[in-house]
């Protein structure tokens, strides 16, 4: 369950959208295995600013971890803020995207399958499988370029979308297109990720400034770590200290639940 945690930390923490002026809203969820993680995101873009908002519970933790939210901005690109929105404090370390699951790799390490046309989440959506044969993972996706605005959210970069190659290897089997669903293996548990919300829309300036806010040293992860070194960490903890991170992350980083 450690090592799905993390994964799912770096899928979602390091959104990086490069489009103007969009919102996104995804739900996630796993299956398999005796603890259940659930989670809701809310990423806003405007001007090469990005906010991420996320909520995840998990079964064992009742009191979830609260809200997490995340800034990049457009001035200091390599730079994530982590805001503490109750006490208007925040904390901030330096972020890199050339992990292993953000590098784009040549378009002939990308082994894609067409399973099918389905109608997922209200769109039409081809059924593929995505296999890239460095590490022989294999990744289910429903794409679509029916969203509104298609052009802007095909920028939107994660683990699983926004690279070069990724998209002409799909566009060779007539599959590209956005993902409204993805389905990965992990650990021996499916994590689901659905598109709830794709709009464009013009985000105000407020949601991406520090105004207000007073910096806070430390970033209240692991031992004042940078992102890769969090997720290294997360992979490596006993479930104790699994839960006592969980539970400093949600008194120092997020406000009452909803």
């Amino acid at each position: 369950m450690k090592k799905l945690l993390a994964s799912i930390c770096c899928a979602f923490t390091l959104l990086i959208i490069n489009a103007q002026g969009v919102y996104i809203e995804m739900k996630i969820s796993t299956t398999g295995g005796k603890e259940i993680i659930t989670g809701l995101m809310k990423a806003y873009s405007q001007d090469g600013n990005n906010r991420s908002e996320m909520n995840m519970n998990m079964t064992g933790a009742p009191e979830g971890i609260g809200n997490i939210t995340m800034l990049t901005l457009k001035s200091n690109a390599n730079t994530v803020y982590l805001l503490n929105e109750k006490n208007k404090t925040y904390t901030e370390f330096s972020s890199s995207t050339e992990t292993e699951d953000m590098k784009d790799y040549p378009q002939s390490e990308y082994e894609v399958t067409v399973l099918g046309i389905e109608k997922v989440n209200n769109y039409t959506c081809k059924h593929v499988r995505v296999i890239r044969k460095g590490n022989n993972r294999e990744t289910e996706m429903w794409t679509t370029t029916d969203l509104i605005g298609y052009a802007d959210f095909a920028k939107v970069k994660t683990k699983y979308t926004g690279k070069a190659n990724m998209y002409k290897a799909l566009e060779a089997k007539g599959a590209v297109g956005f993902p409204v669903r993805i389905k990965a293996g992990e650990q021996g548990h499916v994590v689901q990720i659905d598109l709830v919300k794709a709009e464009k829309r013009n985000n105000p300036a407020a949601l991406f400034s520090l105004s207000g806010y007073t910096k806070q040293e430390g970033t209240g992860l692991p031992g004042g770590a940078e992102m890769q070194e969090m997720l290294k960490q997360l992979q490596n903890m006993t479930p104790a200290e699994r839960d006592a991170w969980m539970k400093r992350l949600k008194e120092q980083h997020s406000h009452d639940l909803h």
